[in-house]
C-alpha cells in the first residue's frame, strides 16, 4: 500500500513537473491534488502488474498523456516538443522506480534497522515454564524440632 501510495505520488508530481518544465503552466494545486494522485495510482498500479520492460513503459506513457491531458484540460497551454520530451523523461524516470521499488523500499529498511533502536521483544514460549519445588509440611515440622530441642532458658540475664 505505501509502495503504491509512493509510485502514485512520484508520478503525478514527475507529471506536473515534466508539463511545467515543457513550457505549460501547472493550474493551482486545489484542481490537482485530488486528481493526479488518483489517476497516477491507477496506471501504476496497472503498470506495476506487467512482466515487461515494455509493458511498464507503454501503460505509464498512457498514463503520463493522460496525466498531461488532465493538466491541458485544467489549464490550457501550448504543446510542443518540449512538453513531450519532459513527459518522455518522467515516463522513464516512473518505470525504473517502478522496476526498482521493491529493492529501494528493502534497502531503506535495512538503512533505518541500522539506525533506530530495536524493540527488544520476549521470546516466544516454546515450552512450558519451570515448576520450582514449594516446600510442603516437613519444613515446618523440622524447624518446631529445632526449637524443640533449644535451650529454652536464653535470655537476658535476670537482675535481682
Amino acid at each position: 500500500m505505501l509502495r503504491g501510495a509512493v509510485l502514485a505520488g512520484l508520478s503525478a508530481l514527475l507529471a506536473a513537473a515534466g508539463h511545467a518544465a515543457g513550457g505549460g503552466t501547472v493550474p493551482d494545486l486545489v484542481a490537482l491534488v485530488p486528481v493526479l494522485p488518483l489517476l497516477a495510482w491507477a496506471f501504476t498500479g496497472l503498470a506495476s502488474r506487467r512482466r515487461s520492460l515494455v509493458g511498464t513503459v507503454a501503460v505509464l506513457a498512457v498514463g503520463q498523456f493522460v496525466l498531461h491531458t488532465t493538466i491541458e484540460l485544467l489549464h490550457p497551454a501550448h504543446t510542443g516538443s518540449t512538453m513531450l520530451a519532459m513527459h518522455a523523461v518522467a515516463t522513464v524516470v516512473t518505470a525504473v522506480a517502478l522496476r526498482h521499488a521493491d529493492r529501494g523500499a528493502a534497502a531503506l529498511v535495512a538503512a533505518l534497522r541500522r539506525v533506530l533502536p530495536r524493540r527488544l521483544l520476549p521470546l516466544p514460549a516454546d515450552r512450558p515454564l519451570r515448576v520450582f519445588a514449594v516446600p510442603g509440611p516437613a519444613v515446618p515440622a523440622r524447624l518446631t524440632r529445632a526449637f524443640v530441642v533449644a535451650h529454652a532458658r536464653r535470655g537476658p540475664p535476670v537482675t535481682c
